[in-house]
């Protein structure tokens, strides 16, 4: 990321006047005559442009580009205000790829950002800002969306700020708004080039936020910023973002990464969530992504990534605090049209605001159909895993790190990288340790507070354990199952060979269905056991049973 110490308010046309382009037209030897620059703007293509970047940086093709489109009104064709977005982040590509991972750039696809720009317009604050506005796909979608003469009253009236590091981007934001809604509310719109996080920077009052922060982390906490408990320990721009809009703005709507909301290094961020209150949406990356399916314009360029995201609105209501969760949606992509909708989403949201607390550090992503098993598990449960497994006891279980859709566990070790072992003393708590791990229950539990990548043995060993409620005939039935899966797993070994072998067990979900239809009995819940298959589908929308 850029490093500067000052912000400026950007005026286009004392940025990008024909006489400042001199520059450019030498290096490009087409002559000074501004004529024959326009003439070849106008016969301007992705080979003309992939060569200004090489020879002449993304910063100053661009120049010459914003000077040509605001002089001539170019709103359709290649240099058209519906390409600008997507032919700015070509040439990042083509100038340096690295750059823009280490600035944390993921841009909001169309579908995303008009679910954000309607959340938006129900919140609080008469002032629009777009944080890290980028080249402004969220700030010129909501204007989208609230229609053109009420985007003319926001934006006459100055009530449109703008916030961006990088000042190319921000000039091509202020340069779509121009061209869209007219060049003579240049000086009305509030263009604001500047590290966001610096003292000097405020939000204006009475506003609302619409953000997609940068999500990259940093070494060191700079001497401008505020060093705040959430900075000092996270050390995430988007986790310092989300701090600073929350606590400056009326309401906000921000797409960050969902890592924060179970994160050990962003509980202080949680405590400063508990002092407002709102809901938060959040979603896995398989098999579908939130940051892809980008097919407007003419360019496609990256259309996955890695990210697993969420939508953070902060409503602000008088009379309530903390925040609401949705479970971990995933889904197809062929889903993604029908789901990607503000009422669709909303009936995922759960109906209880938590408050973070030391006992209670991380926000828990439960679906409402499992709201009551979820209850009664925690109350039922008066021990954690960890309280049965020892260091050197005798009966040795194994996991695998990696659950995609599921948990297994196997006697002894596997042959594969990446799983916990886990010690037992006991060799009935062994057997139900065993069945609870290839039932639905240890696998939710990850869903609920991680659900990212891999399984961390601290969470697994904070599993909720109700052993102690066992019956004698409930311990016969665990080492029962138990057997018998353990005798006949050899038949539901599956093996890749990825990276090596790695080894799992994939039983019949025959075997599933069993144990958690008995531990629903041990908590007296007259519940299908196939609500369950809300957390292991692949679907949102359509679970099959």
């Amino acid at each position: 990321m850029k490093e500067i110490a000052t912000f400026s308010q950007i005026s286009l046309y004392d940025m990008f006047n024909p006489i400042g382009h001199d520059d450019f037209c030498q290096a490009e030897d087409v002559g000074d005559n501004v004529a024959d620059i326009d003439i070849r703007y106008a016969f301007y293509d992705l080979s003309l442009y992939e060569k200004d970047v090489l020879q002449n940086g993304i910063d100053a093709t661009w120049k010459g580009i914003i000077r040509y489109v605001l002089n001539n009104d170019v709103t359709n064709g290649f240099l058209g205000i519906n390409n600008l977005t997507e032919l700015y982040e070509i040439g990042l590509a083509i100038q340096d790829k690295q750059a823009k991972k280490d600035s944390g750039q993921y841009y909001t696809p169309d579908d995303v950002a008009k679910v954000m720009a309607r959340w938006l317009d129900r919140q609080k604050g008469s002032n629009i800002c777009d944080v890290a506005c980028g080249t402004g796909k969220l700030i010129l979608t909501y204007l989208d969306f609230v229609g053109k003469s009420k985007a003319l009253e926001l934006l006459r009236s100055g009530k449109i700020f703008l916030y961006d590091l990088d000042e190319t981007a921000l000039s091509i934001c202020k340069t779509i708004l121009l061209l869209k809604y007219g060049k003579d509310l240049d000086p009305f719109i509030h263009a604001i080039h500047c590290d966001f996080l610096s003292k000097d920077i405020k939000l204006p009052d009475d506003c609302k936020v619409i953000a997609n922060p940068p999500y990259a982390s940093v070494k060191s906490i700079k001497s401008t910023w505020e060093k705040t408990d959430v900075a000092i320990t996270s050390k995430e721009l988007y986790s310092m973002f989300m701090e600073k809009i929350i606590r400056q703005s009326e309401g906000s709507v921000i797409i960050t990464s969902f890592s924060f909301i179970g994160g050990k290094k962003f509980y202080p961020l949680r405590k400063v969530m508990n002092d407002y209150n709102g809901f938060i949406v959040s979603f896995d990356n398989v098999p579908g992504n939130i940051f892809c399916g980008r097919k407007h314009g003419i360019f496609n360029t990256n259309t996955a990534n890695s990210v697993r995201a969420a939508i953070t609105v902060v409503e602000n209501k008088e009379t309530v605090k903390g925040f609401k969760t949705t479970p971990l949606i995933r889904y197809k992509n062929e889903e993604r049209q029908k789901l990607l909708t503000n009422e669709v989403l909303e009936a995922f949201i759960g109906g209880q605001y938590q408050i973070v607390s030391k006992d209670n550090s991380m926000y828990f992503k439960c679906a409402k159909e499992l709201n009551i098993i979820w209850d009664v598990w925690q109350k039922c449960s008066n021990k954690r895993l960890g309280d049965y497994v020892k260091k050197d006891g005798k009966y040795v279980l194994s996991m695998p790190k990696t659950c995609r859709y599921f948990t297994s566990a196997s006697v002894g070790k596997m042959n594969r990288n990446g799983q916990m072992i886990l010690n037992i003393d006991d060799e009935n708590v062994f057997y139900f340790v065993y069945c609870l791990i290839n039932s639905s229950f240890a696998y939710w539990f990850w869903r609920l507070y991680d659900g990212g990548i891999t399984y961390s043995k601290g969470l697994l060993l904070n599993l909720p354990m109700f052993y102690d409620k066992l019956s004698i005939g409930d311990k016969e039935f665990f080492n029962d199952t138990a057997n018998e899966m353990i005798n006949s797993a050899k038949n539901y070994l599956v093996t890749k060979n990825n990276v090596g072998i790695q080894e799992n067990i994939k039983f019949p979900r025959e075997f599933r269905d069993k144990i958690n239809r008995k531990i629903l009995d041990i908590m007296d819940l007259n519940v299908d056991e196939r609500i369950f298959d809300i957390i292991h589908s692949n679907m949102a929308l359509e679970v099959s049973i």
